[in-house]
């Protein structure tokens, strides 16, 4: 055999295990977000508008779809019977484009101050919805609670509730859980699995913080320092804001040199990738984002480096979002940053 027809067949060789490797890297899915905008008292549910988006994100190569819904608030507003059979028709269009899609229930009443007052209308809305959309099993999972915040003792007994109550009537539908602490990879990382089966477990991953949220007011003083740079640059970075003195951002301010790097994010993931190995139980991370004030160049460089950290470890993963504080809707560039598969 010639010398050239050996490198050929070696780099076709190359080229198809690269490929290979590839295609088995997990998709990127995106958050289609505003039902879970139970503040905004004045929008009114249309599920055209949303098979609109949802069109519109098949278009730019998504096939997976996360959407957080503040059900007591549409079941309040409309019916569940309506709210319902307009959520069916959403999830029959995502079935006849391939697609999938995690229906989130979004409750941030449900706190450590509230305890459990909540914990008996969740569990018949999940009764409802899980008795309507079980025949759609192969398209749907079903995200029990986003971002819990009870104490982690009372968080386990409401999921052992939560899922005993789902799985009287659907047991098929693939259930996601997270850990308290808004999700948190360190309180997950800590948790001891559950029994039931075709669990999913979850995390929402924003670190470091201080720089995903720069700016944002929703989180306080801590994150009002602007224009910190991604990867950690000491010629680009900004003088902190006087403001931040004495709450937890100076501490994150100070120590962001370490944190804002691929390495830091690697070792962040790999710790709860880790946790999922030694338990046998699938991962999925069903947030990461980074405001959309934020330069597009530190913003893209940091959804490179996590979107690849995620893939390494096989992780399934859901941008936040597509229209929105965080979102790309109205700059496209930013889908060049994602490692969109």
């Amino acid at each position: 055999m010639s010398i050239s027809k050996t490198f050929f067949i070696l780099f076709l060789f190359l080229f198809s295990t690269k490929m290979k490797s590839q295609n088995n890297l997990p998709n990127v899915g995106v958050n289609l977000t505003g039902l879970e905008r139970y503040w905004l008292k004045e929008s009114i549910f249309n599920y055209k508008d949303v098979l609109v988006k949802i069109d519109e994100l098949y278009n730019l190569g998504f096939r997976d779809i996360r959407l957080p819904v503040s059900f007591a608030y549409h079941f309040k507003n409309s019916s569940k019977n309506k709210f319902l059979r307009h959520l069916t028709k959403i999830i029959k269009h995502i079935k006849k484009k391939k697609m999938t899609i995690i229906i989130c229930y979004f409750d941030d009443t449900l706190k450590k101050e509230t305890n459990y007052t909540n914990l008996n209308t969740i569990k018949n809305n999940w009764k409802f919805i899980s008795k309507k959309l079980k025949k759609y099993s192969k398209v749907v999972s079903y995200e029990i609670l986003n971002e819990p915040n009870l104490y982690p003792k009372e968080w386990d007994e409401m999921v052992n509730e939560l899922v005993l109550q789902i799985r009287k009537k659907d047991k098929k539908t693939k259930i996601l859980i997270g850990a308290t602490n808004f999700n948190s990879i360190y309180e997950l990382s800590r948790k001891k699995i559950f029994s039931f089966k075709n669990i999913i477990y979850t995390f929402h991953f924003y670190e470091p913080f201080i720089f995903t949220h720069q700016g944002a007011s929703w989180v306080g003083n801590q994150n009002k320092t602007i224009n910190l740079p991604y990867p950690y640059n000491s010629y680009e970075m900004p003088e902190m804001n006087e403001i931040v003195k004495g709450t937890s951002g100076e501490i994150n301010y100070k120590d962001y040199k370490i944190m804002a790097n691929k390495t830091s994010l690697s070792h962040k993931i790999e710790l709860i990738k880790n946790w999922s190995k030694k338990n046998n139980v699938r991962l999925w991370c069903t947030e990461f984002g980074v405001i959309k004030s934020i330069p597009l160049k530190y913003r893209c460089q940091y959804f490179k480096d996590l979107t690849d950290v995620l893939q390494t470890n096989n992780i399934k993963s859901y941008v936040w979002e597509y229209s929105g504080n965080f979102g790309f809707k109205e700059n496209k560039e930013v889908l060049n940053c994602i490692n969109l598969f």
